[in-house]
C-alpha cells in the first residue's frame, strides 16, 4: 500500500467530507440508526483474538466505532483503492488504537481467505457487489460456527421482504437482518 503525505490524505477528506450526502442530515440520521442498531446486537468488548469483518468502508467512521465499540482490530474490506489507501492513511495519522486490516478487493474474494466470528455489511456494498445474495452466502461461509453476519442493507426503493427490522426517513430506508451461523 503506498503512503500518502498530509496534503493528499487532507485533499481526500476535505473532497469526500463536502460531498452532498455526507454533509446531509439524512446522512447522519442513517450513522445514527446504524450504531443504534448494531450496538446491542454485539457484545460490549471481546477477546482481542476476535476475528470482526466490515465490508463497505466509506470514509471509514463505521469502521472506527465497530473498533472502538468491540475493543478488537477490524478488518475492513473495499473494492475502491483510492478508498481503502485513504483510510489506512487517516487511521495511521490519527494513531487509531484499533489499526484496521484494510484489505482492497471484492469482497466474495477476500472472504473466501479468512474466517471470522462478526462480519458486518453495511450501505450500498450489497448493491455494489453485483449479486447480492451470493455476497451474504459468502460472508456466511466465511464465518465461524455460532458467527453472526449483521446486514444494513441501504437504499431508495422498496425495502427486501427478507428484513428483521425497516427503518425509514423519506425515501431513504435501511432494512437490518441478523444471522447466526
Amino acid at each position: 500500500m503506498c503512503v500518502m503525505t498530509e496534503a493528499e490524505l487532507l485533499s481526500a477528506y476535505v473532497e469526500r467530507g463536502s460531498e452532498p450526502w455526507n454533509v446531509s442530515l439524512e446522512a447522519a440520521w442513517l450513522d445514527y440508526e446504524l450504531r443504534a442498531w448494531f450496538k446491542p446486537r454485539l457484545p460490549s468488548r471481546w477477546p482481542a483474538a476476535t476475528a470482526v469483518c466490515n465490508i463497505g468502508i466509506g470514509v471509514g467512521l463505521f469502521d472506527d466505532w465497530l473498533g472502538h465499540e468491540l475493543g478488537a482490530r477490524i478488518t475492513s474490506i473495499d473494492r475502491d483503492p483510492s478508498i481503502c489507501r485513504t483510510f489506512a492513511a487517516r487511521q495511521r495519522r490519527e494513531r487509531h488504537p484499533y489499526l484496521a486490516h484494510v484489505r482492497c478487493g471484492e469482497a466474495i474474494e477476500v472472504l473466501h481467505t479468512a474466517e471470522f466470528d462478526a462480519i458486518t455489511v453495511i450501505g450500498s456494498s450489497l448493491a455494489e457487489s453485483g449479486d447480492r445474495g451470493a455476497l451474504e452466502r459468502a460472508a456466511l461461509d466465511a464465518l465461524v460456527p455460532g458467527g453472526t453476519l449483521l446486514v444494513a442493507d441501504v437504499g431508495n426503493r422498496e425495502p427486501p421482504r427478507a428484513a428483521d427490522d425497516v427503518r425509514r426517513l423519506g425515501e431513504i430506508w435501511i432494512a437490518f437482518r441478523a444471522r447466526v451461523k
